[in-house]
């Protein structure tokens, strides 16, 4: 095998190149695309002793073939060179890290894998490299923009997640709430009704009062002037005979056990002109004749000496009491 410096026009065609002369080759790539180990360990997050081992042909440090393999590969595609990968992997083989070596490339195929997309070049690029599409040095897998959005995204689902496990309670909540309102409407409309009807009772017992007023007025009107026929009444009230001290103190004593509209005249004075009820009792000296008006006559009972108490009759009835303590019946 040749030396790395000789010229390729003294090589066969069909021999291969030594890894000394590839990492040779790699470095004059490199070289002219203006990029230095440190660039190429920042795009590709390999360190920058393994370039130097690589360029040097030297890979005795690696620790198995995929390593080594995949740092090569890696390199190559960032300079854009696969005709040199192509020539690196004949090279590259079990043979050349030995036995040992060869049977930890499984183990390790795996995570040769995931470093190799790992180390892909991004889009961004530095002053340097403007023409290859390398990226500037200090290289981030991550920004504050896409994770700002992972965090607003974890946020949103969140939320719908809080909102979807609660929403029979959140539910329930707007189901009492509703509830405990149409619940206060109707007591408000209960007590408006109940306003209304209390005032409406009002009215109405102040028209029935009005009413019994004019019906009252309107029997006081109604007697005629002149006294009727006086007969003997059906039942007189029979009293006990008097000496004449007694007969000079007669006196009429009117008591009621209900209500009974009443009018007591002295010849054309009113006395007494009312409506009297349960408990009444009033006594009316019997110097002159009375004459007294019951409306409901079983409502009252009368008595001349204050002990014979008796009933004048039921409905309206019509009486004249004289100063002797006799009565007499009125027909109308």
């Amino acid at each position: 095998m040749k030396d790395a410096n000789t010229p390729t026009s003294e090589r066969r065609k069909d021999e291969p190149r030594s890894l000394q002369e590839l990492g040779a080759e790699l470095q004059r790539l490199r070289e002219s695309k203006n990029l230095t180990l440190d660039d190429i360990s920042a795009a590709t997050c390999i360190r920058k002793n393994f370039l130097e081992d690589i360029e040097a042909g030297n890979f005795a440090r690696f620790k198995a073939l995929v390593y080594a393999r995949g740092f090569v590969r890696t390199c190559t595609t960032l300079l854009g060179a696969p005709e040199l990968w192509n020539e690196y992997r004949q090279q590259l083989t079990i043979d050349t890290f030995g036995p040992a070596q060869g049977a930890s490339e499984s183990a390790a195929r795996s995570e040769s894998a995931g470093r190799r997309h790992s180390m892909m070049p991004p889009s961004s690029v530095r002053a340097g490299a403007a023409n290859m599409g390398l990226p500037a040095r200090g290289f981030r897998h991550s920004s504050t923009r896409r994770n700002g959005v992972i965090l607003l995204v974890l946020l949103i689902v969140g939320a719908l997640g809080g909102l979807w496990f609660n929403w029979d309670r959140l539910r329930g909540e707007v189901s009492k709430l509703q509830r405990d309102q149409a619940y206060d409407e109707m007591k408000s409309r209960e007590a408006e009704q109940a306003r209304h009807d209390e005032m409406r009772k009002a009215e109405e017992a102040a028209v029935q009062r009005e009413m019994q007023a004019r019906r009252q007025a309107e029997n006081v009107g109604a007697e005629p002037d002149a006294e009727p026929p006086l007969v003997p009444a059906e039942k007189p009230a029979v009293m006990p005979e008097k000496t004449g001290e007694a007969a000079a103190k007669a006196a009429l004593t009117i008591r009621a056990s209900g209500d009974c509209w009443l009018r007591v005249r002295e010849g054309d004075k009113d006395l007494l002109v009312t409506t009297v009820r349960e408990g009444f009792e009033q006594t009316f000296p019997l110097d002159r004749t009375l004459s007294v008006r019951f409306g409901a006559g079983q409502n009252v009972q009368v008595s001349t000496n204050g002990t014979d108490f008796s009933s004048p009759g039921g409905g309206v009835q019509r009486l004249e009491y004289r100063p002797d303590g006799s009565s007499l019946k009125v027909r109308r």
